[in-house]
């Protein structure tokens, strides 16, 4: 703007000595002199309006490419280092997409927000790290969802045993109705705020007795569940006495007969190598309960919002890697379960539809129903 007023009034001064100069009783001096520079003004005060209309061009170019993507707006800011905790080993498929997520924060802000990521629950079990969570002493946490449900107990509702038809019907219940109480008001007022889910695979039960092919075979048998009255009542329903327990003294307890089994999913029970002290695995596929990429709401108020914006995007990209990481790790675990001699135990239609059966009148009364109208909107997504 500035060069082009400056080619104005430079045309203008030249076009008014030219007039003056024609006034002149005659003297033709000044015209042969005035043309030319007329002309040459003329050009340069085009070229001027040519060079702003590139500029405008320019900018509207660069703002176009900022809304579709371009993290230029994060760029500049405060630095930070803010750290995550996971119960996982670092080379766990779920710590894989957490080390993207972190990459992709730190790149996309020009090396402004640095996520440190503590593996193998150095940070403390996960009832722990939420309660860090809620005070700001600890900015994310990979973790199951059943803790969560304390905060927001329609999370019970996705958890419940048996309802969900296949991986698709549970990612369609997870991606909507589950991501609107992961980022709801009652989250954020438990100092909560939910940024994506990683898939925490089908849980089946495992111990150290024998085979399970029905609800029978569990009666007698204690089994280690989180601590959720979901998860305890679950166990009752199908026989079986239902013992909470930290996480971490579960491969003691089964070494010890202080429990029989647990319940997990088959790449987590790899993992920890409960295995080696429960051999009796049984695909019983009860629950779907994913895990979750959680942060401290007093974390997420420090952050500016074109920080969070990254953030948020970030935390899905890496939901939609551990879903095809945790896939390939599924399927290679039981291979090596197999290998390792566990007895996999794949049950009949007619024995599935006994578990079924078992947990049918327990999911429809739980909490005296009060979960009845989120289950009928999971089952009218089932195609």
């Amino acid at each position: 703007m500035k060069k082009l007023t400056a080619m104005t009034m430079a045309a203008m001064m030249v076009w008014s000595l030219t007039a003056c100069g024609g006034g002149n009783g005659g003297s033709t001096t000044a015209a042969p002199t005035a043309a030319p520079a007329s002309q040459e003004a003329a050009k340069e005060t085009e070229a001027a309006g040519e060079s702003l209309e590139e500029t405008k061009d320019e900018e509207a170019a660069g703002a176009a490419q900022t809304s579709s993507g371009d993290y230029a707006t994060s760029m500049e800011g405060p630095t930070y280092t803010l750290r995550c905790a996971t119960n996982h080993s670092e080379s766990f498929c779920t710590s894989q997409a957490l080390k993207e997520f972190a990459k992709n924060v730190n790149e996309r802000t020009g090396g402004r927000i640095t996520i440190d990521i503590y593996y193998d629950a150095v940070l403390g079990e996960e009832k722990s790290c939420l309660e860090q969570l809620q005070y700001g002493g600890l900015d994310f946490l990979r973790g199951n969802i059943s803790p969560l449900a304390e905060f927001h107990d329609g999370l019970n509702a996705l958890q419940m045993p048996f309802i969900y038809k296949d991986t698709k019907h549970f990612w369609d219940a997870y991606g909507t109705i589950g991501m609107e109480m992961m980022k709801s008001e009652e989250m954020q007022q438990a100092g909560l705020f939910g940024l994506t889910f990683y898939d925490g695979g089908a849980r089946n039960f495992y111990n150290s007795k024998r085979e399970i092919h029905t609800p029978e075979d569990m009666k007698g048998l204690n089994i280690r569940v989180q601590e959720s009255s979901l998860m305890m009542g679950m166990v009752e329903a199908l026989g079986g006495n239902p013992q909470p327990m930290p996480y971490a003294d579960v491969y003691s307890g089964l070494q010890t007969g202080v429990i029989d089994g647990a319940e997990n999913s088959i790449a987590q029970y790899l993992e920890v190598s409960h295995y080696e002290v429960a051999k009796y695995l049984t695909l019983d596929n009860h629950t779907r309960a994913a895990d979750t990429l959680i942060m401290s709401n007093k974390t997420r108020e420090t952050l500016g919002e074109a920080d969070m914006k990254v953030i948020e995007e970030c935390a899905l990209e890496s939901w939609e890697l551990q879903k095809e990481l945790w896939a390939e790790a599924e399927g290679e675990a039981l291979d090596k379960l197999k290998e390792s001699g566990v007895v996999v135990t794949e049950l009949t239609p007619e024995e599935q539809g006994q578990f079924e059966d078992a947990c049918a009148a327990f999911v429809e009364g739980f909490e005296g129903g009060k979960y009845k109208d989120i289950l009928a909107e999971i089952a009218a997504m089932a195609e």
